[in-house]
């Protein structure tokens, strides 16, 4: 499936909205259609110098939505 996330590829670069490929819930989750987002101070963090992280990243994990699909199990 593709959808459009918020990715940040550096700490000082700009979040950039960029086409990914979903892929189907693995066992035990779910997919979300998401209908509204926030960003929460701890996405800032990988911001801050010297943040251990692996580039590109896409953050966020505050939502709100309805449950689209569920995976196996």
């Amino acid at each position: 499936m593709h959808i459009k996330m918020a990715v940040l590829r550096a700490p000082d670069a700009p979040h950039h909205l960029e086409d990914v490929e979903l892929r189907d819930p693995d066992a035990g989750k779910v997919l979300i259609k998401i209908a509204g987002v926030g960003m929460c101070h701890t996405d800032l963090l990988p911001r801050a110098p010297g943040y251990p992280a692996q580039w590109p990243l896409i953050l966020g994990h505050e939502g709100a939505g309805m449950v689209e699909e569920i995976g196996p199990g």
